[in-house]
């Protein structure tokens, strides 16, 4: 009953690429597959059905069977001139040529192949044993993937996966890519680049085991045999996706020289390595087995991303990768992006995570007014679920702990939100577990200075009272345009739009290159005059800046014994 994959790429200037599934009809002589709508931890309905064409089923000796679609990502093969239990096969070409973390990519130097965006899955199959077979131009020398190999002899490309979760949760890189590695517990750690590596002086093989050795030595055990790195360096991209023995990175390789950048690429990989155990092992109720047609309740995103992108920063400090002023300046970035949010008003994290659909996977002039990050918020509460923790003498190191036994237990059931919040509880007590369900159930603000106070830690405001008019601008070539307005900004109540191109402040022309300057060095008891197109039509509206909400310059450190010890998880 095992379903047989070929996939084939003939042509890979022309971005197609052929797929074949070989596979058994029902008892009833029929079988319904499907192009998967999304793909696991990118919540979006990206209906990847849209890039088929040339759908065929037929026999064993070639015919025709007859089949027809009968949802927009779903045919059904409906018997006809095939017996009950009879070995069809069902082919289509998928066009590949967008390159991101979640969908598929093949042009005439390498190709990418994202699971859920090229291969079909048979409904009454799913859990079936997988076999796939790869034919790709004979210039390209590698394979990179979590799938388990094999191939009977080296100028065959086979592999196999337990089911069809497994299967397309196992992306596939093909071509002359750089490869490299490392062990860690005498396990493979494979190291996939494509793309231009520009000059830089960092060691980014040691750096990525360090990272590695970190994590998998804070889980306690390595729950994979070969972990995979794949990364596309090309410029203007940044992403990364998990999965369970791989992940899929995207950076601009100038980044690599930079400080800052740098530790970004760092935060990535940390990011995407801890998901093997949080996301795709730790999990919410609904995270798997996956119903690939349509969306599920996704309200404990906070855990899904808000845990791991607290960890992440934390973990590259904890390895020695960033230094504790490194690791403060990220956090002030942080706090700003979460006070300049105004969102935060409307959408508790748990709204956020359910809404992430429509809402943090499309947004538009207005999102900054109306929600919020489960990633931004979720990763401050855990900042503080931490120092509650540690001072009810545990952590969040046992806190984590507690979840993997927690799903080594019951590895088949995701956790619902009351068995989190009993951990913390027996973890924190009581009060840590209503502080938290405050943080992640309603949209009062975060205890940020008050908790930060407690972990030795103070927050210097930036008191110079900066005023503007509460829009961000963005360049159309030489011409400026409001891209969003602000809430409770002047250009909000004295009616500015997202659209409105400007054309003169004060009667003076502006343009890309004197923007900046004519917002810069404004007073509050001045009107200002701004020219605007509104669809097609001038008007003239009149401004006074308002002070703008309060930044953070820095946060100081106050104890560095105190603050060393939260970050480590004790207190001494």
């Amino acid at each position: 009953m095992s379903i047989g994959y070929t996939l084939n790429i003939e042509n890979p200037h022309q971005h197609y690429v052929s797929v074949e599934l070989s596979f058994n009809l029902d008892d009833k002589g029929q079988a319904n597959v499907f192009m998967p709508s999304w793909s696991p931890g990118s919540y979006l309905l990206r209906e990847y059905a849209r890039f088929v064409r040339k759908p065929a089923a037929l026999d064993l000796t070639g015919a025709p069977v007859e089949f027809a679609q009968i949802e927009k990502g779903t045919w059904k093969i409906s018997g006809g001139n095939a017996a009950a239990g009879e070995r069809v096969h069902f082919k289509y070409e998928v066009y590949c040529h967008e390159l991101t973390v979640r969908t598929s990519y093949v042009d005439g130097e390498f190709a990418f192949i994202h699971g859920p965006s090229v291969f079909m899955g048979v409904e009454h199959l799913l859990a079936q044993p997988v076999t796939l077979k790869l034919s790709f131009p004979t210039t390209w020398s590698k394979i990179s993937t979590g799938l388990n190999d094999v191939s009977p002899t080296r100028d065959s490309f086979e592999y196999s996966s337990p089911n069809y979760d497994d299967f397309v949760d196992c992306p596939i890189q093909i071509g002359c890519h750089f490869t490299d590695g490392f062990k860690v517990n005498g396990k493979d750690h494979e190291i996939a680049f494509y793309g231009e590596c520009l000059p830089h002086n960092r060691n980014l093989k040691s750096d990525m085991q360090k990272i590695v050795e970190h994590i998998s030595d804070y889980m306690g055990e390595i729950p994979y045999e070969k972990y995979v790195f794949m990364t596309h360096l090309v410029q203007g991209l940044y992403g990364g996706l998990e999965h369970k023995n791989s992940t899929a990175l995207q950076f601009c390789s100038r980044g690599f020289k930079k400080d800052k950048d740098y530790l970004n690429w760092l935060c990535l990989v940390s990011h995407e390595y801890f998901h093997t155990w949080n996301v795709k092992r730790i999990r919410p109720k609904g995270f798997g087995p996956f119903d690939y047609k349509k969306q599920f309740d996704s309200s404990m995103l906070w855990l899904a991303e808000g845990l791991t992108s607290f960890m992440d920063e934390l973990f590259v400090y904890q390895c020695g990768l960033a230094t504790i002023d490194e690791y403060l300046e990220m956090q002030t970035k942080n706090l700003n992006r979460y006070f300049s949010i105004l969102g935060r008003r409307f959408h508790s994290l748990e709204t956020s995570g359910f809404n992430a659909w429509d809402v943090l996977y499309k947004p538009h002039e207005n999102s900054i007014n109306s929600s919020i990050s489960y990633y931004l918020k979720g990763g401050i509460s855990f900042f503080l679920l931490n120092i509650l923790l540690v001072q009810n003498g545990s952590s969040t190191k046992e806190f984590i702990s507690k979840l993997w036994e927690w799903y080594k237990k019951t590895p088949d059931e995701g956790m619902k939100k009351d068995d989190v919040l009993q951990i913390i509880e027996e973890l924190g007590g009581i009060s840590s577990r209503e502080s938290f369900e405050e943080y992640i159930e309603t949209t009062i603000d975060l205890p940020i200075t008050s908790l930060f106070k407690e972990m030795g830690l103070g927050i210097d405001w930036d008191l110079n009272n900066e005023i503007g008019f509460g829009f961000v601008h963005e360049l159309r070539d030489s011409r400026v345009f409001i891209k969003t307005v602000e809430l409770d900004s002047a250009a909000f109540y004295d009616g500015l739009n997202s659209g409105d191109e400007i054309l003169a402040i004060n009667n003076l022309r502006v343009d890309k290159d004197n923007i900046s300057d004519h917002l810069k060095n404004l007073s509050e008891s001045h009107e200002y005059n701004f020219t605007i197109s509104r669809l097609g039509k001038l008007l003239s509206i009149n401004l006074k800046p308002k002070v703008l909400p309060k930044k953070v310059k820095a946060i100081k450190v106050l104890n560095k014994d105190t603050v060393e010890s939260y970050l480590k998880g004790e207190l001494s």
